[in-house]
């Protein structure tokens, strides 16, 4: 059943079939927030809300189909609220998971690359939380989200080209840092 028959069933009374789309989302939202906030507390907090907040304006949606970037766009505004009311949040080093992680790849076929390959995810994870926040966030939303860069500077509230600036600035600091460690020589394409 795809998320439009769901809200349909939802709109007209049935409204235990929300769960369904708690389920589907619950998680894929928490990565999301997880990465902007980095407390486990506080993520979890703003996913909740999001799914009430969505649930309250759920008549409002007004294609059914595109439920989970409306969603999505309700905790990634909840989460840049609450982050830069608190910029203090507890620290999350586990934000990111080799599952996670959106990279180009050479050589995936392999096989005597699998296990050094799994060492660089570790090292990126802990390149990007070392990130200042303001570069972290744009790459978080551009490269796990896929948001595009429009949708990023309407959430930030940043011009297009500041999107575009810190996201190469981004990009260039992980550059350095896995040129450093001797860990971008033919494992990843960075550019």
């Amino acid at each position: 059943m795809g998320d439009s028959n769901i809200i349909e069933n939802i709109l007209n009374g049935y409204t235990d079939n929300y769960e369904l789309l708690v389920i589907k989302y619950q998680k894929r939202l928490y990565l999301t927030v997880i990465s902007i906030v980095r407390n486990n507390e506080t993520a979890e907090d703003i996913v909740q809300e999001s799914f009430i907040i969505a649930y309250e304006k759920l008549h409002s949606l007004r294609n059914k189909d595109l439920f989970y970037p409306w969603i999505k766009k309700i905790a990634i505004n909840r989460a840049l609220l609450i982050f830069g009311q608190n910029k203090q949040l507890t620290t999350y080093s586990d934000t990111y998971t080799e599952e996670n992680i959106n990279t180009n790849r050479a050589n995936d076929n392999i096989p005597e690359n699998h296990v050094l390959k799994k060492e660089v995810d570790k090292y990126i994870i802990k390149f990007i939380d070392s990130l200042p926040d303001r570069l972290r966030i744009v790459l978080i939303l551009r490269e796990f989200d896929n948001l595009s860069y429009e949708d990023i500077s309407d959430l930030m509230d940043i011009p297009v080209g500041t999107v575009r600036s810190r996201l190469h600035n981004a990009r260039q600091h992980l550059k350095k840092r896995l040129i450093n460690q001797g860990l971008a020589d033919g494992l990843y394409k960075v550019s």
